[in-house]
């Protein structure tokens, strides 16, 4: 039967190594096979126990074969990271189901580590940091463990857990020192090939009227934060704006596609592109890795700080970076405080202006909606009234071949089928239009104090040519905004706001992040002047001088002290690692009352009974003398 001693260290090493196990099943990356497999031979090692074991050669052929399927998979293209993190996790199920010797716990322990560590590059998720703090606890009571297995008294009980949890504050502090202290590396190019990436409806080069999501998703694509300005004046501010995306200028029948117009900017990683002027406020925008590669435009931005990746805008006012980031970006930008209109873009290309695909029962009903003696324009307006008042329905029936015939006849849809009408009303009427994909308005969250926009806010509009120039218009009718797929919306806000501090203070914290917070520091030094930071460093240390003497008289006064003064009197010095079953009986005491007195020691120490006092300790010392 294997010592209790043992046991626990067979625990607590198979704890740690599922810690790194569980932080790398957070992560897209990772195939669940690989670490199922390890997750189940865990469960199956703890309940059968030692008989399910495989000798040290054994597992160390399931490590080879798992370096040899890596090899396989770095020929057939996947990324040298992700198979790295495979073969780790090959090896973890070697080393959870081989012998427990103390090679196999040093090996768990290595491998759980090296797990997490690679979690930290493939895994954004908040819930990250429950197997970070479950690794440091299992870590450290495992360290101890195997450490006092070679000394005297190695198969005594652990540390009770309440004592260790005293440094777990201490351990807590050191790591988040490291982690404000220590350099950024970037390792988004290595994973840009195989990074997963959403799939957002509001931004793509071509869209077909039947392809429309059925059902309102609540994913979050952008979450806007304000820099600076109060949270009330924000939430003003910065909802019911037009996120403007892709314009799509080709009416193909069914759908519509992207223009190919030129580029006439290009804007470097790190530059800055100033798109407007006038007084406006700062916003941080957190953009998910997304499979597109435009740049959300939010009316009436200015500046677009620090751009994270060269940029192409073309004569459609359509911003692009020349590869799509793989990895999530945070975006600072100046905004008005009023959305402007649109800025200077280019006049209308040919397509824009193109009637041949406009269907006859379009143009009639045009035509039956103008007054006698209506200009274009009022017409125009007309018809936008017209299309407010229909139903928006995300569920309408949709005649794929002749999509904008059937929409005129039911008069319900989606907000694509407003936008199509009304674009191709807008040529009818001899105005050249195209429709816009973006998003519109978004959720204020309150307990964050930002914007939320989600994949249900993917919106369609036009831009019709009038008076010299592009003037947005939007057909789709207000009950359209009143729609909504979240279903806790308290909750939904608490997650979020998490995982808002999650990207900006964690995943987002760079270099000039620390050089803001050592400048914070400074300033605080500053206005508090240097004699305050004075008092409060020799408080500091007085404090601390003042705790270690309390400790040590506590340790001089505590059962154990009082214990170690009486074995000096009797000629014995006892190490700090050793139990008291390990020394020989005090001279002039008997053997049988010696070792009594022990195992009551032990039994208060370790047992769980209540711990002696100073006062039972002497008592039972007297005894012990008589």
């Amino acid at each position: 039967m294997m010592p209790v001693t043992l046991v626990r260290a067979e625990r607590l090493t198979l704890a740690v190594l599922m810690c790194g196990v569980t932080s790398l099943a957070l992560s897209d990356f990772v195939s669940p096979g690989y670490w199922l497999l390890a997750a189940l031979a865990a469960v199956l090692r703890l309940l059968v126990g030692p008989r399910l074991a495989l000798s040290e050669l054994q597992a160390s052929l399931i490590g080879w074969g798992g370096f040899v399927w890596v090899g396989l998979e770095l020929a057939m293209g996947r990324a040298w990271v992700v198979a790295f993190t495979d073969f780790l996790l090959i090896l973890s199920l070697a080393v959870t189901i081989e012998a427990a010797t103390p090679r196999n716990h040093l090996h768990r322990m290595l491998v759980g580590l090296f797990l997490l560590l690679a979690a930290a590059v493939l895994t954004d998720s908040v819930l990250y940091i429950f197997p970070v703090a479950a690794f440091l606890w299992f870590m450290w009571r495992a360290a101890a463990c195997l450490y006092g297995l070679n000394w005297p008294g190695g198969d005594l009980p652990g540390v009770a857990p309440g004592r260790d949890a005293r440094l777990m504050l201490g351990i807590a502090l050191a790591t988040a020192a490291g982690f404000v202290l220590l350099p950024r590396f970037d390792v988004h190019s290595v994973l840009k090939p195989t990074q997963p990436r959403m799939q957002i409806s509001g931004f793509t080069d071509e869209v077909q009227l039947g392809d429309f999501a059925r059902e309102l998703d609540p994913t979050v694509v952008l979450r806007i934060e304000a820099v600076g300005g109060a949270p009330e004046r924000m939430e003003r501010l910065l909802g019911g704006r037009y996120w403007r995306g892709v314009p799509l200028g080709r009416f193909t029948g069914s759908g519509w596609e992207r223009l190919m117009q030129a580029d006439i900017r290009r804007t470097g990683r790190g530059q800055d592109l100033r798109l407007g002027s006038g007084e406006g406020f700062g916003i941080a925008v957190f953009r998910e890795a997304s499979n597109h590669p435009y740049l959300q435009l939010p009316a009436g931005v200015q500046v677009i700080h620090d751009l994270p990746e060269p940029a192409l805008m073309d004569a459609g006012g359509a911003l692009r970076f020349e590869q799509a980031p793989a990895r999530r970006l945070r975006i600072r930008m100046d905004v008005a405080a009023r959305p402007a209109m649109l800025p200077d873009l280019a006049a209308p290309l040919p397509d824009e202006r193109d009637i041949s695909r406009v269907p006859p029962e379009l143009t009639a009903w045009v035509r039956s909606l103008a007054q006698p003696g209506d200009t274009p324009a009022q017409t125009l307006s007309r018809v936008v009234a017209e299309l407010q008042s229909w139903q928006y329905d995300l569920h309408a029936p949709i005649d794929a071949a002749h999509p904008v015939v059937s929409f005129l006849k039911s008069r319900r849809g989606h907000c694509e089928l407003y936008a199509t009408a009304l674009a191709l009303a807008a040529r009818a009427l001899g105005f050249p239009s195209r429709v816009v994909n973006g998003y519109y308005g978004g959720e204020w969250n309150d307990v964050g104090s930002f914007l939320l926009i989600r994949q249900q806010h993917a919106h369609s509009w036009v831009e019709v040519w009038q008076a010299g120039g592009w003037q947005r218009l939007d057909a789709t009718p207000p009950a359209r905004w009143q729609l909504s797929g979240v279903r806790f919306p308290l909750l939904d806000d608490v997650w979020e706001t998490v995982r808002l501090s999650w990207y900006r203070y964690v995943l987002e914290f760079q270099n000039q992040d620390r050089t803001g917070l050592v400048r914070s520091v400074w300033q605080a030094v500053h206005d508090y002047g240097a004699k305050t930071l004075a008092v409060a460093v020799v408080l500091l240390l007085l404090g601390i001088g003042v705790r270690m003497v309390v400790r040590l008289l506590r340790r001089t006064a505590s059962p154990i002290g009082m214990v170690d003064r009486w074995l000096l009197r009797h000629g014995i010095e006892r190490l700090p690692h050793q139990p008291l079953r390990c020394l020989p009986a005090p001279a002039g005491i008997g053997d049988a009352a010696w070792q009594g007195f022990v195992r009551g020691w032990e039994m208060q120490a370790y047992a769980g009974v209540p711990a002696w006092s100073r006062a039972r300790t002497r008592r039972e010392l007297r005894a012990l003398s008589a």
